[in-house]
């Protein structure tokens, strides 16, 4: 078994099987997280509750594999302002109670800003198989589920890299989209469809990748030959778009939504034969002598009527932010995560950080710094590095010696293997005076070492700052 992963409990294949049999959707509601009571544990299917729950809110989504029917993806944002524990196991309810699937999560920190410095939002995704994806739902309130700012500018970052957008144009599509509802139809003069639409083209679309779009349009564009689960957009291609009369009576009789064909409006074309017997015709003393029975009119135009007008791309509102619906190939993102390929990407363990031969995996800041011990004074002082950085350490000591004499330093640390490199200096403040002065050691252990000061000649009367510096591990 993977290292991380989801499984489904007893209690929800039992739960699935029963609305199975009633033919009745799964609704997933919420979703938990827990520390495991202290301590990182592979969880099993028996599996009733978390070991220790720390955190329980509402899903942010729920989406389906386009390539694998049975894939499912449930996704959740912990706030910026709960924390102060760690995850290591998550949980999806249903809407009755029932924790129906189980997480074991990479040990990951969540802090809080009132007790921990920093703060940030927790982004949980939870890939799991079910036997049927069709029948699961999610239960979803789009008053508490919202999309990070965060990441929505880094997936508009990323479009930006890639010039699907200008910097001007993602700007204005942020402003837009986070002001207008589900449903709404906005006009592109550009080729590009910004985050949160989708053309009117008439396509099908899945009720499961679009949820509020598809409880927004219902079936009313619907041909009957769209599947199970599926729904039909308008088409909106090479049309002109209408207010709808509503009563008004000017264009009686439509259906909202509904397509009209073209129309001339009923007209008369009048024509006159005859001759006068002097002015002008229409003028006094004109007569008319006789009416043309039938003229012969030359067809003239195209084959529509159509004012001067501009070709633009209507397109419409299908979700609120990027993060809560879409098509997105679960796949894709189960893989592994590298330098060319946007995956997931697994946590490193601190073993596999201090080994520090792994390139598949990621470290996070806590395990970064995990290894490293230092202290630093004007009398000694140590840097020891993490084993994945070879686990050196420098260390040093100082003393002040009169001539000719020597003291016992203990180092800061016990050297663990053997100190392979040292080196004595004296500090003064005194130029060229104490050139015959030098700073030289003996009897190295693992926990002492003998500095000694040597004056060479004339011995100089005032003390001196001798340092003895080590390097080993």
């Amino acid at each position: 078994m993977a290292d991380y992963y989801t499984l489904l409990t007893n209690a929800g294949i039992a739960y699935e099987t029963a609305c199975k049999a009633a033919g009745i959707p799964i609704k997933l509601a919420q979703i938990s997280v827990g520390d495991g009571n202290g301590a990182v544990y592979n969880p099993d299917a028996s599996a009733q509750a978390l070991k220790r729950e720390v955190w329980r809110g509402p899903l942010n989504a729920l989406f389906q594999d386009e390539k694998n029917a049975n894939w499912l993806m449930a996704e959740v944002t912990i706030p910026s302002d709960v924390g102060g524990w760690y995850v290591r196991e998550a949980g999806l309810w249903t809407d009755t109670g029932i924790l129906y699937a189980i997480v074991k999560y990479p040990e990951s920190y969540k802090p809080v800003l009132a007790t921990s410095g920093s703060g940030k939002e927790f982004y949980i995704r939870s890939i799991f198989e079910t036997s049927n994806a069709a029948i699961v739902t999610l239960l979803i309130d789009d008053t508490v589920v919202k999309a990070t700012r965060a990441w929505v500018m880094d997936y508009l970052a990323q479009q930006l890299a890639k010039g699907t957008y200008s910097k001007v144009e993602i700007e204005a599509l942020i402003a837009k989209a986070s002001a207008l509802p589900v449903g709404s139809v906005i006009a592109f003069p550009v080729d590009k469809i910004p985050p949160g639409f989708l053309e009117i083209d008439g396509s099908v679309k899945s009720a499961l990748a679009y949820p509020d779009l598809a409880k927004f349009l219902g079936a009313v564009f619907n041909k009957g030959d769209e599947g199970v689960g599926n729904f039909r957009l308008p088409e909106s291609r090479g049309e002109f778009l209408r207010g709808w009369d509503h009563g008004r009576g000017i264009d009686a009789g439509r259906v909202i939504g509904g397509w009209q064909e073209d129309l001339f409006k009923s007209h008369t074309h009048r024509m006159q034969y005859g001759s006068y017997a002097g002015g002008s015709l229409g003028a006094p003393g004109y007569q008319t002598v006789g009416v043309l029975s039938a003229v012969g009119v030359e067809a003239t135009g195209g084959n529509e009527t159509r004012p001067r007008n501009l070709a633009v791309m209507w397109c419409i509102k299908a979700w609120n932010a990027p993060i809560n619906q879409g098509t997105i190939d679960v796949a894709v993102l189960a893989s592994q995560a590298t330098e060319v390929n946007q995956g997931t990407a697994k946590t490193a363990t601190q073993p596999e950080a201090d080994a520090g031969i792994d390139d598949s995996t990621i470290i996070t800041p806590k395990k970064l710094r995990f290894g490293f011990a230092m202290n630093f004074t004007a009398s000694s002082g140590y840097i020891l590095f993490p084993t994945w950085l070879g686990g050196l350490l420098l260390q040093y000591g100082r003393a002040s010696l009169a001539a000719d004499q020597s003291a016992t330093l203990t180092w800061p640390l016990a050297w663990p293997d053997a100190c392979y490199a040292i080196s004595g200096a004296v500090h003064s403040s005194f130029a060229r005076v104490d050139d015959g002065i030098s700073a030289q050691y003996r009897s190295l252990t693992k926990t002492t070492v003998i500095l000694d000061r040597q004056d060479i000649g004339t011995a100089v009367a005032n003390n001196r700052d001798m340092f003895v510096i080590g390097i080993g591990k």
